[in-house]
């Protein structure tokens, strides 16, 4: 991770120093050609300061500073926040950690006077890499926070991946995996997002990583595998022996010697075939290590003789001997034994010729036991039946009983991550109504009555923001709630056709009490041949309600972006086809973009804006049908409709 994060602020200065010297010389000249004191000049001084990394970097701090006293004689506050931040990311390369936080805060203070969102992410990001070289875990923590934070809010795609990367690297760097992992999935569906493989390639290596301290040892083993894949897309060669090698080693611990000796052997001849001198290095060192796992020490004394003499060290006589020693410990072993092996063979022996002489004894008083219980064993015979079915039914219970509590257990660790972005948004705009209320009480002491309105109106801006959010997230605990909520389970026959217009109904009136400007035309098409089916109403009636919700949601968007010409209709339809029912839920609205339309039914997953979904209808549905032995799909086409099916047996 660690060199994708770096590579924001360090650039390779020494294979640019003849052209940086020539770059200063004609930053020089531009000076000289526009003498003119205005922004223009403001941004020749900062040239100075941008990659590649400049040679003298006390040239380049001078030319920043005058750039900043510049903008400064101008008022040009946006101007000063950047100067301050290119003079502090100097003062970091040049390792004066103290002055490069001084100039960092003081772009962050005036960054956030301007509401300049953007600088305020890139800044709080590099104060938390600095803070985080000085060894100050806690503020380095606040700013990448912070960074990523504000990110989210203007929806900066580059800086919320930034940011992301650098919180993983720190909370991995600490060991802190349960943290590092709330951030994992969102650095890799960011990396995909923008297209960043590199990017990709590591986070997925961190999320192996994680799976190997958690010892689990094949969910890292299959994400190496996936980023083998992207390493193959780049020709990264390092990479793929370097995934190699890790892969080899999670066999290790798996003690799957085939696999393990494979996977070291892949890293070699790659490794051989690229002249890659470390990665050569690592795959003796990790053949090596599986030498010694599975006991085959002469084989690992030759990797380390090997190994030692790529690395120009002299082989060390204290390590010849102890693999020596363990080699002659594993031949004593040996001999150990076969003598223990041929003692118990003695043993087994004189306690079967003893065993045989009590048998004799026993046998008859058996015969005598089992002749006297035969007559109640049968008559008993029906009960323990009866009692192995019971027990076997109750198991049975218990193992479907542990399965949904294995689902609920993934559905508690997915509702973890989407509860904590409103709780944070109501604990951060609480801290700051204290703040601001300890403000308005000194201005009211003071009997500055204008300043008190203007706090107070922020304060109820911010109880505005605290009840969205807090709303939000009980929007979201609401729909977890009903995701694991189970019914009776008992099947009763229903009259499909009733069932399916009765949630059209209700569904309508229920977007009609929220918003009685809404209008839809509704249409029903049903097969009167469909007979009663057995199912379990109240969940094919949630199914049902979900899909409607859905679609007069859609079609009142689209008539949101359409007022003219647009009319809304949703429709159900009903199909008897064979031994099984088929119901349709169809809309006219915006449909579903393509390239997400594989992710609809997982959990979590919405198309609509934030505070609008939980993303959990579809997946509970989706959870429904299955449990009804049917099944749930989905037809679409962006801009005219979107048409779900539901396929139910009729038996």
């Amino acid at each position: 991770m660690k060199p994708f994060l770096l590579a924001c602020f360090i650039c390779m200065a020494n294979a640019f120093a003849y052209a940086q010297n020539t770059r200063e010389d004609s930053l020089k000249k531009s000076l000289d050609l526009h003498p003119k004191e205005d922004t223009i000049r403001v941004n020749l001084f900062y040239r100075f300061g941008y990659p590649p990394m400049p040679t003298n970097l006390e040239i380049a701090t001078k030319e920043i500073q005058e750039g900043i006293n510049l903008a400064e004689r101008l008022n040009w506050g946006k101007g000063q926040a950047r100067g301050l931040f290119l003079l502090a990311y100097l003062q970091n390369v040049s390792q004066q950690f103290d002055l490069a936080i001084a100039a960092g805060l003081n772009s962050l203070k005036i960054s956030e006077a301007i509401k300049d969102s953007s600088l305020m992410a890139l800044v709080n990001s590099f104060l938390g890499a600095v803070y985080g070289q000085w060894g100050n875990d806690s503020l380095a923590e606040y700013h990448l926070k912070k960074a990523l934070e504000i990110a989210n809010k203007i929806n900066d795609k580059t800086q919320i991946l930034s940011a992301t990367l650098r919180l993983i690297d720190f909370y991995d760097d600490h060991n802190l995996w349960d943290k590092a992992a709330k951030y994992l999935a969102a650095g890799l569906r960011n990396s995909i997002e923008q297209h960043e493989e590199s990017l990709e390639s590591s986070v997925l290596f961190e999320i192996a990583d994680g799976q190997y301290h958690a010892h689990n040892y094949m969910k890292g083993i299959e994400y190496l595998r996936q980023a083998l894949i992207l390493g193959n897309h780049q020709n990264d060669y390092h990479g793929i022996a370097f995934n190699y090698a890790c892969i080899s080693r999670g066999f290790c611990y798996l003690k799957n010697k085939d696999s393990a000796y494979y996977y070291a052997n892949a890293a070699l001849q790659l490794s051989k075939k690229y002249n890659l001198a470390k990665e050569l290095s690592d795959s003796y060192e990790i053949l090596f290590t599986v030498a010694t796992t599975f006991h085959n020490y002469r084989t690992a004394l030759n990797y380390r003789l090997i190994l030692d003499s790529l690395q120009n060290k002299t082989y060390s006589i204290q390590t010849a001997q102890r693999i020596e020693r363990a080699i002659v410990k594993a031949d004593q072993d040996k001999k150990d034994e076969a003598a223990r092996t041929e003692q118990e063979i003695k043993d087994a022996e004189t306690k079967r010729i003893r065993n045989l002489q009590y048998s004799a004894i026993a046998t008859f008083l058996l015969v005598a036991i089992l002749l006297f219980w035969n007559n109640r064993q049968k008559q008993k015979a029906k009960t323990k039946i009866q009692i192995a079915y019971t027990a076997l039914k109750s198991a049975q219970s218990q193992l479907i009983h542990s399965e949904k509590m294995a689902s609920l257990g993934e559905l508690t660790a997915g509702i973890a991550h989407e509860i904590q972005n409103p709780l944070n948004f109501v604990n951060n705009f609480s801290e700051v109504n204290g703040e601001l209320i300890e403000e308005m009480q000194q201005e009211l002491d003071k009997g500055n009555l204008v300043e008190a309105r203007v706090i107070s109106s922020e304060i109820s801006e911010n109880e505005e923001k605290i009840n969205h959010h807090g709303k939000r997230a009980d929007a979201i605990v609401k729909s977890m709630l009903q995701h694991s909520r189970s019914s009776s389970g008992l099947k009763e026959l229903t009259d499909i056709n009733a069932l399916a217009e009765e949630y059209l109904r209700l569904s309508y009136h229920g977007l009609r009490a929220k918003d009685n400007s809404f209008q839809s035309a509704m249409e029903s098409h049903f097969d009167n041949a469909i007979r009663k089916i057995n199912v379990i109403p109240q969940d094919i009636g949630r199914v049902l309600l979900n899909l409607y919700n859905n679609a007069f949601y859609a079609v009142s968007e689209k008539k949101n972006q359409q007022p003219d010409g647009y009319e809304p209709t949703v429709s159900v339809a009903t199909k008897k086809v064979a031994d099984k029912v088929m119901i349709s839920v169809r809309d006219n609205g915006n449909g579903i973009p393509q390239k997400v339309i594989d992710k609809i039914f997982q959990p979590f997953f919405t198309t609509k804006p934030t505070g609008q979904g939980t993303g959990l209808g579809l997946s509970l549905s989706y959870d429904i049908v299955k449990a009804h032995g049917g099944e749930i799909t989905a037809n679409t086409k962006e801009g005219e409709y979107t048409e779900f099916t539901v396929q139910l047996p009729i038996s």
